[in-house]
């Protein structure tokens, strides 16, 4: 099956190659904490302009840049210097190591599988453009226990559609702090991928497509759906997991978005093309079949998750800001389960030096939970969306809420310190509401020592649903 479409991906793009623009390098995703946030801003207050989905591609991110010279020069000419390594003909992008100690083992939302027992972080990144049409990058990490590849891949096309082949992660949400459907909360796996580097038309269309498979699930639905679990039978396999989204810009304000995840396939299931399109176009149809519907125990494709979305920016009082929301649904709208609700508010410049960020997410029962894959929808252990999903027993699926508040202060030119608070109740008495803080401060050198340009100290800690307390505490020195 990956084999097919790798190859029908293929033979589109071949026919495209000739045409003139170029490809283009990614931009950090959740390991260049000033750089995004830079970015974050250039995004909410120029025209046009959202991008819903990540990692963002620098050579658009430039682009944009340029159209906000003269309404914000200090962030133009800012973002401008840090941004200058990724659109380069090659170079290096980032090099840092962090050292940190920390307690009571649990994940770090966001970052790949990674704890806060985690003690030494060593992150590198370069990329190389061999003409307009082809480059590479590698980018990772590597830690005491494992290398997590992030944007290691072979790039090739033109700039409306360019192919990646490689480890290369996707973020379909345009909330910052957590992504329902899919993001960097599990570790990043290899996966063909097609998206366009310059939007289409001048409704800014965009689009990102790919399909990867995920690790191996302890058991995959080898059987008919039946009532009693003791008659179900399950086998070890590997499903695959198909990804599919698009934006346009309505207005200059206002962006929408469509996402969809389809997990599928994998070990006893086997499935054709013709599944795959069926499902595709008629999800109602292949999805939640009932033992009494068909004697054929692959027809339903696997699992869906889809998602519709909407980002809003304007000025009031000359402050600028950003709403945005997101409505998260598995299979089917309605119900009285499997659906998730977010909202979220950025204000991008409060005054010169501070930004704010406000999300809240409430999802229902059984979200990530699927009867065909007792893993549900995890890559290595760990949830491919929202952070939370994670803080709860393996099996119990539960419904939840979360709330994140973003404080960013640009202390001076050379320092900065970042505040992030999250709160998260599992509804369920089992567990008791988890509160999270994590504070990073960054300072740039005035001069280069021993090859250090910057340094940071980060603080993660706080007390998680089972009322355990936990805090890890780590230095960072950046060489790039």
């Amino acid at each position: 099956m990956l084999k097919k479409i790798s190859l029908f991906i293929g033979m589109a793009i071949s026919a495209n190659a000739v045409a003139k623009g170029g490809v283009s390098p990614y931009l950090p995703l959740n390991q260049a904490p000033e750089l995004e946030h830079l970015v974050q801003q250039l995004l909410a207050v120029s025209k046009n302009t959202h991008i819903m989905s990540k990692p963002y591609k620098s050579h658009d991110i430039y682009r944009i840049l340029q159209t906000i010279r003269y309404d914000y020069p200090e962030l133009y000419h800012t973002l401008t210097y840090q941004i200058n390594p990724y659109i380069q003909s090659s170079a290096t992008t980032l090099a840092k190591v962090t050292l940190s100690a920390g307690t009571n083992e649990k994940n770090i939302p966001n970052q790949r599988g990674q704890t806060t027992k985690t003690n030494l972080i060593v992150e590198g990144g370069a990329y190389s453009n061999f003409g307009d049409y082809f480059g590479m990058s590698a980018v990772g990490i590597a830690n005491e226990d494992e290398i997590l590849l992030t944007q290691s891949i072979m790039y090739l096309g033109f700039k409306y559609a360019q192919l990646d082949i490689g480890y290369r992660e996707h973020w379909y949400s345009p909330f910052s702090n957590s992504a329902m459907l899919l993001s960097t909360q599990a570790e990043t796996t290899p996966s063909i991928s097609i998206s366009n580097v310059t939007p289409i038309t001048s409704f800014n269309i965009r689009y990102d497509m790919f399909i990867t498979q995920l690790s191996e699930q302890r058991g995959i639905l080898k059987n008919k759906r039946v009532e009693n679990a003791e008659d179900r039978e399950y086998e070890p396999g590997k499903p695959y997991l198909f990804g599919l989204h698009t934006s346009l810009a309505i207005t200059d304000n206002l962006t929408v978005s469509l996402s969809r995840l389809m997990q599928f396939g994998g070990g006893p299931r086997d499935v054709s093309l013709k599944d795959f399109a069926e499902g595709f176009f008629s999800p109602g149809s292949k999805d939640n079949v009932g033992e009494d519907d068909t004697n054929d125990v692959n027809f339903e494709l696997g699992d869906q998750l889809g998602a519709i979305a909407f980002e809003y920016s304007n000025t009031l009082y000359n402050t600028p800001y950003e709403l945005y929301a997101e409505i998260a649904l598995e299979d089917t709208l309605g119900g009285d389960r499997n659906n998730a609700y977010s909202f979220g508010l950025f204000l991008p410049f409060i005054s010169d030096k501070h930004s704010l960020r406000i999300e809240h997410s409430n999802w229902q029962d059984l979200w990530y939970a699927n009867g065909i894959y007792l893993d549900g929808n995890r890559n290595n252990g760990n949830v491919i969306g929202h952070w939370a999903g994670d803080e709860h027993i393996y099996d119990d699926y539960v419904a939840a809420k979360a709330v994140s508040l973003n404080w960013n202060w640009q202390l001076n030119r050379k320092e900065s310190l970042q505040t992030t608070f999250s709160s998260l109740k599992n509804k369920s008495d089992v567990y008791t509401t988890s509160y999270e803080l994590q504070i990073t401060y960054n300072r740039k050198l005035s001069r280069a020592a021993w090859g250090v340009k910057s340094w940071g100290v980060d603080f993660y800690g706080g007390e998680d649903v089972y009322g355990d307390s936990f805090a890890k505490l780590g230095v960072t020195a950046n060489f790039n």
